[in-house]
């Protein structure tokens, strides 16, 4: 398995832990959900499900339509800026971010964006894998 693939889904069920504990901290404690519940549905969804999808895509997607990823660099660029991205964006969402408005919202939008630009990083790269495949002599 190529080795970001696997970096990939290590992270994706890191996400799915800590996703699963924040789930049952907000069933033990309710009072906390309203900070801790767009954490853990991010968590869940860009963390889990999203890093999940791209693991296998990355692994499985160049070799069923026999086609190269156009831009390989990019896998491990788009795997910083989607966790950094994640990270940021909960521990600044954490901190009061969404609600502020202020300097600390700023910074959760820089986060939110950064993961932003590392999908579409992905969205390049496995578009142009799923174009027809080259013709073999």
């Amino acid at each position: 398995m190529n080795i970001y693939a696997n970096w990939f889904i290590r992270m994706a069920l890191i996400y799915l832990a800590l996703g699963v504990v924040m789930g049952a901290v907000i069933g033990i404690q309710p009072e906390w959900s309203q900070r801790l519940r767009f954490v853990h549905i991010h968590l869940n969804l860009l963390g889990f499900v999203t890093m999940m999808i791209a693991g296998v895509a990355y692994h499985v997607l160049p070799r069923f339509n026999a086609r190269p990823v156009p831009w390989p660099g990019g896998i491990l660029v788009h795997f910083i800026l989607h966790n950094a991205g994640l990270i940021g964006m909960s521990a600044t969402h954490l901190a009061g971010g969404l609600w502020s408005g202020g300097l600390l919202h700023a910074v959760f939008v820089g986060f939110a964006l950064m993961t932003g630009a590392g999908l579409l990083i992905m969205v390049y790269n496995l578009f142009f894998v799923l174009l027809a495949p080259r013709e073999g002599p």
